[in-house]
């Protein structure tokens, strides 16, 4: 059932982002891409579409995943400065990378496939993908052809069972899988923007829509309106040890729930629109988001940020 998306062995063309700080813990991090470095061109963050941010719980890489492929973060140590230049996509490989959410030592993806490639596909969606190497390939899950997930969240249980919940882009329907994206349920039908599973309660997931922040208790088969939430753009949960909610609300303003039940405190706030968002509670809690200044992170919850690759 699995195959593996390999790059093909005549790409060469690399793209580089320009990195105006440091992000993440004091790891020294080893580049992934194995492309050749001839043809390289300068490929300012401006010029591309942001589709989501992630970060390895075990190391502190960091990655975004944009319409070009998925780009490695700089991170802290003797091999990284201000104003190095950051090469990619991984491996060469430049779909038009969407959904894209980092469980530990795992990358889950849709999107669609590079220009000129896979045309075999019924529809140019390419499915749930998994790689497990940082993105140097991709393994094809399901729903190849067929489905493109514009927002993707899982959460590991206890049973060591992986839930998957995928927005299906051309219908609507919050897609369900309990055995890590092979097989699927169709949940409610959802104008949302952003998801995010409760890692304390698996059967929990936030969805954010123009009518406000919704709930999910029962695996996203309904959705109900959370009472007194800000109009969040974009959500994602405050970590297992911490519990809680952090978003951006329409205005870019950012919002924390330590708790259910407990009061929104609004905190700081972010610069234009904002296209990504994620909150990595390893090595420190770090906010990251992708605004109109790049890939800024901030540690004192959007009160103070640092500019990791400018735009």
């Amino acid at each position: 059932m699995f195959r593996q998306h390999l790059p093909p062995a005549n790409r060469r063309n690399r793209r580089r982002f320009t990195a105006a700080g440091i992000l993440i813990g004091a790891l020294t991090l080893t580049a992934c891409s194995t492309a050749s470095e001839a043809g390289t061109s300068a490929a300012p963050l401006s010029r591309t579409h942001i589709h989501g941010i992630g970060v390895d719980p075990t190391t502190g890489a960091a990655f975004v995943a944009t319409h070009d492929g998925v780009f490695e973060l700089p991170g802290q140590g003797a091999g990284s400065k201000p104003g190095a230049e950051l090469d990619g996509p991984i491996a060469g490989i430049a779909q038009d990378t969407m959904g894209f959410v980092v469980d530990g030592d795992r990358m889950f993806a849709s999107g669609h496939p590079a220009p000129g490639e896979r045309e075999d596909l019924a529809l140019p969606n390419l499915g749930l993908m998994m790689s497990e190497n940082a993105a140097n390939s991709w393994q094809m899950i399901s729903l190849e052809g067929e489905t493109d997930f514009h927002d993707i969240d899982v959460i590991r249980q206890a049973s060591g069972r992986t839930t998957v919940y995928g927005l299906d882009a051309a219908t609507g329907i919050v897609r369900v899988s309990q055995d890590s994206g092979i097989n699927w349920t169709d949940g409610a039908t959802v104008d949302a923007r952003d998801l995010a599973v409760d890692p304390l309660s698996p059967d929990t997931v936030y969805a954010t829509t123009a009518q406000g922040l919704l709930v999910s208790r029962d695996n996203a088969m309904t959705f109900s309106l959370v009472d007194g939430a800000p109009a969040l753009h974009l959500v994602d949960s405050l970590g297992a040890s911490a519990g809680g909610l952090i978003g951006v609300d329409t205005d870019g303003a950012v919002w924390t729930r330590s708790a259910e039940g407990t009061p929104w405190l609004s905190r700081g706030v972010t610069r234009g629109e904002v296209q990504a968002l994620t909150y990595a509670e390893f090595p420190i809690g770090k906010l990251i988001v992708a605004d109109e200044r790049g890939i800024v992170a901030s540690e004192t919850d959007g009160r103070t940020w640092q500019v990791v690759v400018a735009s």
